[in-house]
């Protein structure tokens, strides 16, 4: 790596009688290369029959070739160098069919951290591409049990119970036996059973008790709830059956679809938006505030990232791709957003692997080695 710094502020490279300092140069939002180019101290007073030219390696093996032009007492190139300003530099300068080349290590925003050490620190990764911008309306609501999964069961003719089988909290099949009545008329004992497949929340009766007509059990199965939604009249032009909803409340989320859209029948200015969702793996209980966002719109565009994989950098936004063991900030300019994507306009190619989980970290590391944006 050629360290040493010329009266410009920039790389000097010297081979024999000739040097070339080279920078790049920022104005507004473009940067450019400039090279100034010496020969025994001086500068050259004829550029004729000398050629200046740069590749830029970028991490990934992407190559840019650069041609410089004399303008003045120094050469420029043509082209503007986009972000990141992060790359190995291979210099050409051909001086009267005598060549002379260096190689710059030239990094910024850019640090190496061991799979080991990414894995330990929670540091996960995903490929960027193509996806989809939700554009959403938020309701609010409950979950509920459908009538169907609630039951109160009774014996069919009253009399003592004679046993009981099931306790408050167990788990039944619809069909087994919770409890044996004696009825008071054939004064013959008959099974009381769980019309469903759920748990016992509710029981109500010990041996030797009197039936009656009264709730002895009550079974529910809570395997599907329901989202009771409301829906106002200014949003109900935008709510119909279908539509994909997000449920969340606290930490819980789930993802279904609006399976139907009803009126209240004691006069509520609302519409119930209702949809179902398998509760089998998630326990939510019935009774749960919920809050709601609807897909009213989504868009498919070539380009996405998650949004907790954006961090501050610069004046602007970055994500941090990871080539190997080395990651490397990449400035981008973004579109659209949604609560968990946000459109990549530039800066960031499909197929990059980028930090998605603890990105911050990276942010960390390179403004704690120095690694940043120093031109």
């Amino acid at each position: 790596m050629v360290e040493e710094q010329g009266p410009h502020g920039g790389y000097l490279l010297r081979d024999g009688a000739v040097s070339v300092e080279l920078k790049l140069v920022e104005q507004g939002n473009k940067a450019k290369f400039r090279a100034w180019v010496t020969e025994a101290g001086q500068p050259l007073q004829d550029t004729s029959g000398t050629t200046l030219s740069l590749e830029l390696l970028r991490l990934g093996g992407e190559r840019q070739r650069f041609r410089l032009e004399p303008e003045g007492d120094y050469w420029r190139s043509v082209a503007a160098v986009r972000e990141p300003h992060s790359f190995d530099i291979n210099t050409l300068l051909i001086r009267n069919g005598e060549r002379s080349t260096w190689t710059i290590a030239s990094y910024e925003g850019r640090v190496m951290i061991s799979d080991q050490m990414a894995e330990e620190n929670g540091i996960a990764t995903a490929v960027a591409g193509a996806g989809g911008i939700r554009r959403t309306l938020t309701l609010y609501g409950r979950t509920a049990l459908a009538h169907e999964d609630m039951r109160h069961v009774r014996a069919r003719f009253p009399g003592p119970v004679t046993e009981v089988l099931a306790e408050l909290g167990d788990r039944v099949q619809r069909g087994q036996k919770l409890a044996t009545v004696e009825s008071n008329d054939s004064l013959q004992t008959y099974p009381v059973v769980s019309p469903i497949d759920g748990l016992v929340v509710e029981h109500e009766i010990g041996s030797g008790e009197f039936s009656g007509n009264r709730v002895l059990f009550t079974v529910a199965n809570y395997d599907t709830l329901w989202a009771e939604l409301q829906v106002f009249p200014r949003q109900q032009s935008a709510i119909r059956r279908g539509q994909t909803v997000t449920l969340t409340s606290d930490q819980r989320r789930v993802e279904t679809r609006i399976h139907d859209v009803l009126p209240i029948s004691d006069g509520q200015p609302f519409l119930l938006a209702r949809a179902s969702f398998d509760n089998r793996g998630e326990n939510w209980p019935p009774g749960l505030l919920v809050e709601a966002k609807v897909v009213i719109e989504e868009e498919q565009v070539p380009l996405v990232v998650e949004n907790r994989a954006l961090q501050p950098y610069l004046n602007g936004f970055a994500v941090f791709v990871k080539v190997g063991e080395v990651y490397e900030a990449r400035p981008l300019t973004l579109g659209r957003r949604d609560d968990e994507f946000t459109e990549v306009l530039g800066g960031l190619r499909p197929g990059d692997r980028y930090v998605t989980a603890n990105s911050f970290l990276i942010k960390a590391d390179i403004e704690k080695s120095g690694a940043v944006h120093d031109h």
